[in-house]
């Protein structure tokens, strides 16, 4: 059974990688904010964008999703929800799964709805807990011909 101190430990452990998942999609949605970006990554990381493209490094991950916004996406809204988090012995390190349903609009101006999963690896560095590895596997790409419509003055209007 574990000691009280264990417990406390890996409940830290799973609220911290919470924050990481939480983070990470505050920081695709920021912008995309590339100093947002580069603190979630160890230096060595790789990001795996299902079959669109691999980057490798911290550096190249924060600059090359920030960089995206203008070709790819402009703007986003990720859920990022119900990760599964399995813990190393030490609690040093993690393998975590988690799902993503977000909406976007491409530089193209075009709507999307995208769903899909996140399988990841990450580990203590530092201060903080951090991503080594992440990818996404996408399920589902899908324009959305409305477009997404500006908020109603009251929703009565809507």
């Amino acid at each position: 059974m574990e000691s009280l101190e264990q417990r406390v430990i890996r409940l830290e452990a799973l609220r911290a990688i919470d924050d990481l998942i939480a983070d990470l999609g505050r920081a695709f949605d920021g912008g995309p904010s590339a100093e947002g970006l580069r603190d979630l990554f160890v230096a060595d990381a790789a990001f795996l964008i299902d079959r669109y493209g691999e980057l490798r490094g911290r550096d190249t991950i924060a600059d090359g999703v920030a960089g995206n916004a203008d070709q790819g996406f402009r703007w986003t809204l990720h859920y990022l929800v119900s990760p599964k988090v399995g813990l190393s012995a030490d609690m040093r390190s993690a393998d975590i799964e988690f799902y993503l349903w977000e909406v976007a609009t491409a530089a193209s101006g075009r709507a999307y709805w995208i769903g899909g999963r996140y399988a990841a690896e990450a580990r203590v560095d530092g201060a903080r807990w951090r991503f080594r590895r992440l990818e996404l596997k996408a399920d589902l790409i899908s324009h959305y011909p409305d477009g997404w419509s500006p908020k109603p003055a009251a929703l009565a209007d809507a």
